[in-house]
């Protein structure tokens, strides 16, 4: 490869990192959003909303551009895995929170996000985890549970969901990288998301009631899925499009540092020593993580 073309690539590349960062810095905005928005709001009919609205997002931008998914095939399996994997993290984190409380549930379901994707690069492009890889991961999820904090007793049915939720994220990816094969990237994040939105409409016509009783009620589920999924996931996919799945998910774990960030400065929560650690560690895992060979995406 010429010096040019190695040049190009790294530009590519980098511009991948950048997208998934600001695409998962703007869902890192959802406590802070959620915590202005009305105490009478419900978790879970909020996430099931948040995925309705931004797949709505999704489909209307994809339409303007002459690119609706209903253009193209619809692989059953890539559709389904990416439904499934959508839903399954919107619903089953807060449950698994419920149960065994926000800190474990948040570090079970976020830690689990790299080795997942490490797995399913392997099983699916053949691209084995190099160290630098390996420890740029493993330096990040040390951060995330210090950002996560202690937690006084542990539910392991809870544990077990929160598992289950994590494991969504790096399947939707996957599916929206097959995807994208043969569509462009926000039709393919339009499938998914609205594919995972479907599954979740049950709740979300169950809680029409309650959730757009008031205008800040609506005012916080419209930021919540323009902002936190219809753009973050269109900068989350230009992001899957140039990068592999296991560096993107790393890359992805400067949400709750965002989070933590946000909350002791806009939020005026307590800022300890742990905190600031934990997000200089995230920052430091993905700044390792990026520089790994690993990082090209491979068809």
């Amino acid at each position: 490869m010429s010096g040019l073309s190695q040049e190009r690539t790294r530009g590519s590349t980098m511009w991948g990192v950048g997208a998934v960062a600001v695409g998962t810095s703007l869902i890192g905005t959802i406590g802070t959003a959620a915590e202005f928005g009305p105490d009478s709001m419900n978790p879970l009919a909020t996430g099931a909303w948040r995925g309705l609205i931004g797949a709505t997002g999704l489909l209307v931008l994809s339409t303007l551009r002459g690119q609706g998914p209903w253009r193209y095939r619809l692989p059953v399996r890539w559709v389904l895995l990416g439904a499934v994997g959508v839903a399954v993290s919107q619903l089953l984190l807060f449950e698994a929170m419920d149960r065994t409380g926000v800190a474990v549930g948040t570090l079970v379901a976020i830690g689990i996000g790299p080795p997942a994707a490490g797995l399913i690069d392997w099983l699916v492009h053949r691209l084995v985890p190099d160290r630098g890889w390996l420890a740029g991961a493993l330096v990040a999820v040390a951060g995330v549970a210090l950002l996560s904090g202690g937690a006084p007793e542990v539910a392991w049915s809870g544990v077990a969901l929160a598992a289950v939720a994590g494991c969504g994220i790096p399947c939707q990816g996957l599916a929206a990288q097959q995807l994208m094969r043969d569509r462009p990237l926000v039709t393919a994040m339009a499938t998914v998301v609205a594919a995972g939105a479907m599954l979740m409409l049950p709740v979300t016509v169950a809680s029409v009631g309650t959730t757009l009783d008031s205008a800040a009620s609506i005012s916080t589920v419209l930021y919540l899925g323009l902002v936190t999924v219809t753009l973050a996931h269109s900068l989350w996919g230009a992001g899957l499009r140039r990068l592999s799945l296991s560096v993107a998910v790393v890359v992805g774990l400067l949400e709750p540092a965002v989070a933590a960030t946000l909350a002791m400065t806009v939020l005026s929560e307590p800022v300890t020593v742990g905190l600031l650690a934990g997000v200089g560690l995230v920052i430091v895992g993905v700044a390792v993580t990026s520089l790994s060979p690993l990082i090209n995406r491979r068809s």
